[in-house]
């Protein structure tokens, strides 16, 4: 009696691992369509959704893409556009006054003369990067304009100016990581990431940039 309890047992146990595998494989695939789907058209379908899936089952989706050859990089670049479309709307109704950018310091050239402050680094505007012309472009909009690198300064800078809504650069990681962070503490945020990603003279489209936070 109790070995057929025991096998009974085994058995659920087993076929509901079964059940569960197909349903995150076949729910892996619907994401892998979406990701396509979107990146192609640039269109959404249930957002809100659509962000779950991608963020639950980004490994998943991203192992999808690989076996058949499309280039998982979409799966990130896709997450981006997806958090921005869903905060764009909150986003716009913030005065740009209370908003924020912040720009990573590997934008900087490499013989950049700023210095680091506790407000990050103080951009001197002396033309060998694009980062003194955008602060300026940014800064007669209303925002207000920091240069950091790392993110505790970021934590910081928030608590101190206590922005509504935030404009963050940097490589997809980042960015993911920055709008999921603002969204655990109510704040709106678009992220723009870098033409080319790395640790020190990374660049940005700054046209996509001025367009971004001119809205």
């Amino acid at each position: 009696m109790l070995s057929y309890q025991l096998d009974s047992i085994f058995y659920f146990i087993g076929e509901t691992v079964v059940i569960l595998g197909l349903f995150f494989l076949l729910s892996a695939i619907i994401g892998s369509v979406l990701v396509i789907y979107s990146y192609k058209t640039g269109h959404f379908v249930a957002a809100g959704l659509m962000l779950v899936i991608v963020s639950v089952l980004e490994s998943p989706i991203k192992s999808v893409l690989k076996l058949t050859k499309i280039n998982e990089d979409i799966v990130d670049d896709v997450g981006i556009h997806l958090r921005n479309y869903i905060n764009r709307k909150k986003f716009l109704r913030v005065p740009k006054e209370e908003r924020i950018i912040f720009i990573p310091q590997c934008l900087r050239s490499t013989k950049c003369p700023a210095k680091l402050t506790p407000e990050g680094i103080k951009c001197l505007n002396c033309g060998l990067c694009g980062i003194g012309e955008a602060k300026k472009y940014s800064e007669d909009q209303g925002y207000k304009f920091f240069v950091v690198p790392c993110s505790s300064f970021i934590k910081r800078i928030i608590r101190k100016y206590h922005p509504k809504a935030i404009v963050g650069v940097g490589c997809q990681m980042e960015i993911k990581e920055g709008i999921d962070m603002c969204h655990g503490i109510g704040l709106p945020a678009i992220g723009v990431p870098l033409s080319k990603s790395g640790c020190v003279a990374t660049k940005l489209d700054w046209d996509m940039f001025r367009r971004i936070i001119s809205e």
